[in-house]
């Protein structure tokens, strides 16, 4: 339906009122009633604006109650994605923190295996009256499990966010070039 049709009962009208506006002679009682015909058009006029007035406020505040709901919803969404993010690197932490303590337990392990069996018989050679060395040395060992832990932790952490980064640019890639894509598709 074209404009035109929408308003073609006041086109005709206003063509009307022209058409009589050119003529040159017209009595009192003709202007009385193409006057009388105005009124009543310009008055059914007033009444469809009120009508349509009502309707667009009515749409004007379903469309806002709607707006804030999104907006809601994407504030709760926000949160929650956050949440997700949060949770996803404890247990990314946790994780690797599990595989570190595990790597480190079994190179200590490792270690006091070495010590025992190939240091100590050196060291109880090399030093017979000291028999405090390979105690010292076990010592040292127990004491660098914790550091060695950290540090493997930090490691495998630095590594999984390198990961994780390198992930989410591709993933950002793919979306920039889908939006691409969808505005070439709107373009032709």
């Amino acid at each position: 339906m074209s404009n035109q049709s929408i308003y073609q009962n006041e086109l005709d009208n206003l063509d009307q009122s022209k058409k009589f506006l050119q003529r040159e002679n017209y009595s009192q009682m003709e202007m009385q009633l193409e006057f009388k015909k105005l009124v009543e058009n310009y008055e059914e006029l007033i009444d469809q604006v009120k009508i349509i007035t009502k309707i667009s406020d009515r749409l004007q505040k379903k469309l806002n109650k709607t707006n804030d709901a999104l907006e809601s919803s994407n504030v709760q969404l926000a949160d929650l994605n956050n949440q997700l993010n949060k949770t996803i690197d404890q247990l990314t932490e946790a994780k690797i923190g599990r595989k570190a303590g595990t790597i480190v337990m079994f190179l200590a392990i490792g270690l006091f295996i070495i010590s025992e069996v190939i240091l100590e018989p050196i060291i109880d050679k090399a030093f017979v009256d000291q028999k405090y060395v390979g105690l010292a040395l076990k010592l040292v060992v127990a004491i660098l499990i914790k550091p060695g832990e950290d540090f493997a932790n930090n490691y495998m952490l630095k590594k999984a966010r390198k990961q994780q980064m390198k992930e989410q640019k591709e993933k950002m890639a793919i979306e920039d070039s889908k939006k691409k894509k969808k505005k070439k598709r709107k373009v032709l």
